[in-house]
């Protein structure tokens, strides 16, 4: 039977994966990932799945440590009631993909491709998110915290409510993103590639509000001398 553990984010909003209570089944050593195949109630440890291709894959009820997928890919994908720990994902594409009750924790994310996908109830932690690609994807009820996020491409993303909790956010794309509700507070955002109208509705603090200052200015066609 499965229950809800407490989550590592602390928006309370945010519903945690449910995982197992008895330790489920071990994953097979040098067993691959297969095109369309359902993987549940399992643990993944100290696998190299690195290169592999499948798509429309799911996944629930899984917990991951220590495991490399590097420029793996999983297009179409459903993830599900999963924990990451201490992964390396970088340069992974999951093209529209689906991640629900999700926790990524201590993770490499580099370059990773998340694009036209849906990712609902996620808390990512100290995450390594430099240059990732979430291009036209909606996000709902996710908080991102001490995350790496420099030049990540949130062109056109559904942010709304989205909580940016200590993280790097310096020159990310941000063009068109809806970013109502969207918690900026105690991140760095110098450098953000947006229109002013973008920020409507974004929650940012003082010391945020004078960083920005001359990157406002540019956007609104001010001269400061």
């Amino acid at each position: 039977m499965a229950t809800k553990r407490k989550s590592v984010s602390s928006a309370a909003r945010i519903a945690p994966p449910e995982l197992p209570d008895a330790a489920p089944n071990q994953w097979e050593a040098d067993r691959r990932l297969e095109e369309g195949e359902l993987y549940s109630d399992l643990v993944i440890s100290d696998q190299d799945f690195s290169g592999q291709s499948a798509s429309r894959v799911e996944i629930r009820r899984v917990r991951i440590t220590n495991v490399k997928a590097v420029a793996a890919v999983l297009r179409f994908s459903r993830l599900i009631d999963v924990r990451f720990d201490h992964c390396d994902l970088a340069n992974a594409d999951l093209y529209g993909a689906t991640l629900n009750r999700i926790e990524i924790i201590d993770c490499r994310m580099t370059g990773v491709r998340l694009n036209s996908s849906e990712i609902a109830d996620a808390a990512i932690e100290n995450g390594k998110l430099d240059l990732a690609q979430f291009r036209s994807s909606k996000f709902k009820d996710c908080r991102f915290v001490a995350c790496d996020l420099r030049e990540a491409d949130f062109y056109e993303a559904k942010l709304a409510g989205v909580t940016f909790s200590g993280c790097d956010l310096r020159g990310a794309q941000l063009y068109g993103a809806d970013l109502k509700g969207t918690d900026f507070r105690g991140s760095q955002l110098e450098g953000l590639q947006l229109r002013a109208e973008d920020l409507s509705g974004a929650i940012i603090d003082s010391v945020q509000l004078v960083a920005l200052a001359g990157d406002f200015a540019s956007l609104l066609g001010l001269k400061v001398l």
